[in-house]
């Protein structure tokens, strides 16, 4: 979907019927605040993919007053009061404030509630999460040009120097080559190359993999851009072995081991489960 002014009441509505935030919105629109939609939501709505979480990110408020406006609405959970991040009860909606954050696993946080919306944006790992949707007026923030990315179906990142800071953002990549069928342009590919991954816990890799193979109707596209840049020996030894082990011809015409555990690992995708849970179990002996 192109956003533009013609689907802009569209796609606010339907943000609002889903997540039932709309009088919250107003409240802190009407106290001064800048309202934003930002992050996965903005993406799936242009993808026109359904709103399973939704992110909301307010400037030109203090934290306390935000406080004090969310807990007109429910229970203010403070799930991350030092990153400035909030849900009320009952909502799956994350409320966050603008801050900045050093590199590392237990980075130094900084809230910046006066940041501009660009300067926030450039933080976030792709260019199509770094877009954002102005609440009151409705306007598309595309300052890296997420929406051409989505179009030309390329990952890229807004900055680089902030790209590297977080080692799991490899592992995002990873997950969304799979999930969203797109590839890093040339430059992401090199960064991904040389990146060092050391300090990422295994239960955090974990879950990227989980995203992977729940979500992807192709995940073997995420293990074959491993392969290409590089890293498949490195993170999965036990699955580049099987690369250039020959099969019979007549019985195996795709190619060598690895080709044909990508082509059973697509296939496990496709079925329909009774549970994530199951999914996961089928792929996983898929591998």
């Amino acid at each position: 979907m192109r956003y533009d002014n013609k689907n802009i009441s569209n796609v606010l509505e339907k943000v609002f019927d889903n997540f039932n935030v709309k009088k919250i919105v107003q409240d802190l629109i009407g106290a001064g605040g800048k309202v934003f939609v930002v992050g996965g939501a903005v993406r799936d709505l242009l993808l026109d993919r359904p709103l399973k979480d939704l992110d909301i990110e307010i400037h030109n408020l203090s934290q306390d007053k935000v406080i004090n406006i969310l807990k007109k609405h429910g229970k203010v959970d403070f799930v991350g009061n030092v990153f400035g991040v909030f849900k009320i009860k009952g909502l799956d909606v994350d409320w966050s404030l603008p801050r900045k954050d050093e590199a590392g696993r237990k980075p130094k946080v900084s809230i910046d509630t006066q940041m501009d919306i660009k300067q926030a944006l450039v933080r976030r790992d792709l260019t199509m999460n770094a877009m954002a949707i102005d609440f009151e007026t409705g306007k598309l923030i595309d300052p890296f040009g997420g929406q051409k990315d989505i179009k030309d179906k390329i990952l890229s990142a807004p900055d680089k120097k902030f790209f590297v800071e977080d080692p799991l953002r490899f592992f995002r990549v990873m997950q969304f080559v799979g999930r969203f069928e797109m590839l890093p342009n040339k430059e992401l590919d090199e960064i991904c190359k040389k990146m060092d991954l050391t300090g990422v816990s295994k239960e955090r890799i974990e879950k990227e993999f989980e995203k992977l193979l729940l979500k992807s109707k192709r995940p073997s596209m995420a293990f074959e851009w491993l392969d290409k840049i590089g890293r498949l020996q490195e993170l999965l030894p036990e699955l580049a072995a099987t690369k250039d082990v020959e099969q019979n011809d007549d019985s195996h015409p795709e190619g060598d081991v690895f080709a044909h555990i990508m082509q059973v690992l697509d296939a496990a995708a496709k079925f329909d489960y009774e549970s994530p849970e199951q999914k996961l179990i089928v792929i996983y002996a898929a591998l």
